[in-house]
């Protein structure tokens, strides 16, 4: 009987608190440039306080696709032709940043001595996009769930720390939106917290932010294959095509039919508009639920030095990204 009534009272909480949430960002609540903080740290307070292994079970299963509809769901407010110039301007530099930040990684988790597998998965966690190449990785290299648990841990800190922090580092280097929506792109690890700091920071820096995310995400698939060939001949595997089982971003390429589909049908912008603003409301109900899945406990139980390679790597991207925008030379 104690369960059921916790199990409401907690289903009631959640209920509440993604109402408000979708409210204040529909209607441009005059804070809402907070609202996405404040999704993912209302989940993680509520978790914390107390944690129903039930609805855990459903949040997790349902963050990743509520997530994946939010990004489909902005795709139709967004024009083909800026997709386009987006990722031409940027791919040249995503490259570079992607091999530039696993060398970075791998060599810094040398010096730290971090275990070789969790070098591997912060490496690629911090190169790609954060928890989903953390996901797609692990069964690659046979990671334990311990492994795998303590490089997401870290990876989510920082995550969160980037969610609240670089939409103020933004302003406190008169950034402008492209800049910013490069930098968070660049520097920030999920594609989750870097369509939060740019909703927050504003519409061309989320325009600019998500599609070179978003590009950035598609390198999960032969970065994924390259450490699948690598791992089987180092192991001299017989099995060497584990990185089947990983998840593939599919969502992305619905996202370019939702943005097409806009244009071809010119009658149905103002459609289009509403629905990525539903997509942004929807946004901030997946960090919630991404925010309920991570418990103060996980988070402490990340070890020293992970959490050090982790922020040292996290801290020379930034940098460099930073010190190259101030330079021109990018965007």
């Amino acid at each position: 009987m104690k369960n059921h009534i916790n199990f409401n009272f907690n289903v009631l909480t959640i209920v509440f608190i993604v109402s408000v949430l979708i409210g204040a960002n529909y209607f441009n609540f005059a804070y809402k440039a907070f609202i996405p903080a404040v999704a993912l740290i209302s989940g993680m307070i509520l978790t914390s306080i107390h944690n129903d292994n039930s609805i855990v079970s459903y949040t997790k299963k349902w963050s990743p696709q509520i997530l994946s509809y939010s990004i489909i769901l902005l795709g139709f407010g967004f024009k083909p032709g800026n997709i386009l110039k987006v990722s031409i301007a940027g791919l040249s530099y995503t490259i570079i940043s992607i091999c530039g930040t696993l060398i970075l990684g791998l060599l810094i988790g040398c010096l730290l001595k971090t275990r070789g597998k969790i070098s591997v998965l912060i490496s690629s966690g911090t190169a790609i996009c954060g928890g989903s190449a953390i996901a797609a990785i692990s069964p690659i290299i046979r990671a334990s769930h311990e492994d795998t648990a303590i490089a997401m841990g870290s990876i989510f800190l920082l995550n969160a720390i980037g969610l609240l922090a670089f939409p103020l580092l933004g302003h406190l280097l008169h950034l402008n939106q492209i800049q910013f929506g490069t930098l968070a792109a660049l520097a920030i690890h999920d594609t989750s917290s870097v369509v939060g700091s740019c909703i927050a920071y504003g519409q061309e820096a989320l325009i600019w932010g998500t599609t070179i995310k978003l590009v950035r995400a598609i390198w999960i698939i032969p970065i994924s294959l390259a450490i699948a060939i690598i791992y089987s001949r180092m192991k001299q595997d017989s099995k060497p095509a584990t990185y089947q089982k990983s998840r593939k971003p599919w969502f992305i390429f619905w996202f370019i039919l939702a943005s097409l589909l806009i244009a071809l049908i010119p009658s149905l912008q103002v459609v289009g508009e509403q629905l990525k603003h539903s997509g942004e409301s929807l946004f901030m109900v997946a960090l919630f639920f991404i925010g309920y899945n991570v418990p103060y406990t996980s988070i402490k139980s990340v070890g020293k030095k992970v959490l050090l390679q982790a922020v040292i790597l996290w801290i020379s991207v930034s940098i460099v990204v930073i010190a190259a925008l101030k330079l021109n030379i990018l965007g």
